[in-house]
């Protein structure tokens, strides 16, 4: 089975070689942006009755069919009720206090955000450096984005409302710093991954106002991180490829907590992608990619016990689609944090 961080490394290596001509930072490669107005994120959505859901929303990334798939986040095994496509590479997904939905597009180095319901965005994120390969976005509770990247670049920091950045934090030397997650008082904390060693737990002390990233140690047990969360007592959740679960107290790699989110009873993958912390504080949700022959699915467990699977969403593939989908991000609308 191909893992995300091989397919990402080749898809990047091909784009910096100027192969991969399908999935190039060109202008074409995303759907048009809305054009700036003094609410850029007020458009006004295409499936009115996904703004108005009042019993939340999950979307799942879809890498196979550059889509997003959107359930209703109450019930089980639930069928998609909304999609949105053309997004190319399509990786991390995140979701806001005002419930708009960003995107983060691997190949064109940009973050798409759709206001709830929509399926066109309203704003268009251009990271720094050019060429850079974002793979991880985070917004704090005053609205500024974060949006870390699978390179060495650093951290690029948005204002609410702005399409470039306002400061690039970069990584602890020897480090890339790509999956992040706001706390409650506007610090963030960031994977930082390195092709030779385990994951570490980094902090960025005041976000975008930080100069630097400190190292806090070695993720225990973890030697690929695939997502991290902050929860509501601010403690650190870590997700590893192999699905443990670790939580960290804060500002600290101390070990509070370690479980294991067990796999289907099909022996399907562990979970490989980002997860999602729902607003009860009681569960979350993780992608689980399949990259090859079969469908991704997002799965539901207890937090922080982990443990069996609560409940498993199965992405079908759009109408004229291919036959897999690759699952590499989820989402959680209200989500616990910010």
């Amino acid at each position: 089975m191909i893992t995300l961080d091989e397919l990402r490394g080749t898809i990047g290596a091909l784009i910096a070689a100027g192969l991969l001509a399908g999935c190039t930072a060109t202008e074409g490669s995303n759907p048009p942006a809305a054009p700036m107005q003094a609410n850029p994120l007020g458009q006004a959505p295409a499936n009115t009755a996904l703004k108005h859901s009042k019993s939340g929303l999950i979307y799942v990334a879809d890498y196979t069919n550059s889509a997003v798939h959107i359930y209703p986040l109450r019930g089980t095994n639930q069928k998609e009720i909304g999609l949105i496509t053309g997004v190319p590479v399509v990786e991390y997904l995140n979701v806001d206090r005002w419930h708009n939905l960003y995107v983060v597009e691997f190949s064109a180095g940009k973050v798409l955000v759709y206001p709830k319901g929509a399926t066109q965005p309203s704003l268009t994120l251009v990271v720094r450096p050019s060429g850079a390969f974002p793979n991880a976005v985070a917004i704090s509770h005053s609205g500024d984005v974060a949006v870390g990247q699978f390179q060495t670049n650093g951290i690029n920091f948005f204002h609410k409302g702005a399409t470039t950045p306002y400061n690039v934090v970069a990584p602890t030397p020897g480090f890339s710093a790509g999956f992040c997650a706001y706390d409650g008082t506007g610090n963030l904390y960031v994977i930082l991954s390195t092709a030779n060693g385990p994951s570490h737990i980094g902090e960025i002390v005041g976000g975008g106002s930080g100069t630097h990233t400190i190292d806090l140690g070695v993720n225990t047990g973890i030697t690929n991180a695939k997502g991290i969360q902050v929860d509501r007592h601010g403690n650190v959740g870590v997700v590893g490829d192999d699905g443990t679960l670790n939580v960290y107290a804060p500002a600290s790699n101390t070990l509070l907590q370690t479980a294991r989110l067990l796999d289907p009873p099909n022996d399907g993958p562990s979970p490989n992608g980002g997860f999602s912390l729902l607003k009860s504080g009681n569960d979350l949700y993780v992608a689980s990619a399949i990259l090859k022959g079969s469908l991704g699915q997002a799965y539901k467990y207890a937090y922080p016990a982990g443990g069996s699977i609560l409940n498993a969403i199965t992405v079908e593939p759009p109408k004229g689609g291919s036959h897999e989908t690759a699952v590499t991000g989820v989402a959680v609308d209200p989500p616990e944090q910010p």
